[in-house]
């Protein structure tokens, strides 16, 4: 038997080289992936139109954080609790279907209707614009007299 011209280290060191290669590789791919998974991937979304979802179920929302939320659906929207508008708002309703209780205004309110509605209650008028008619149901046994 003849005796290597190279060291035994030397050809042992040539013959690793690929392997000790590809888990080096490797573990440099791991680490940079555990470093790019760290963070949120960031999500391109166009800002022009609003972001399509259709929800099944019941959604609670505790508080909307968001300069403007569009919403629309092909039917009422059931809603629960209280609701507050902080900016000036002009809503159009067309009829109510049960009693609504109001407090008071803080400020006027105008009010125009074709047809007569039923207010109960105190009503303090300071300002009336145009005609007003008013009809008031006379108490059981007729008005006190002064």
């Amino acid at each position: 038997m003849t005796a290597p011209s190279e060291p035994r280290w030397f050809v042992l060191a040539m013959a690793s080289r690929w392997p000790a290669a590809i888990v080096l590789a490797a573990w440099a791919v791991a680490v940079a992936a555990i470093q790019i998974l760290k963070q949120p991937l960031p999500v391109a979304l166009p800002q022009q139109k609003p972001f399509p979802v259709r929800l099944v179920g019941g959604v609670t929302v505790e508080k909307i954080n968001l300069p403007v939320v569009q919403v629309s659906a092909s039917e009422p929207l059931p809603v629960s609790g209280e609701v507050s508008v902080e900016k000036t708002v002009g809503v159009e309703v067309n009829s109510f279907k049960q009693p609504i209780d109001v407090g008071s205004f803080e400020q006027a309110v105008p009010v125009t209707q074709n047809e007569p509605f039923e207010v109960t209650g105190a009503v303090t008028v300071k300002q009336i614009q145009g005609k007003l008619d008013v009809k008031v149901n006379p108490l059981p046994g007729g008005l006190p007299i002064p």
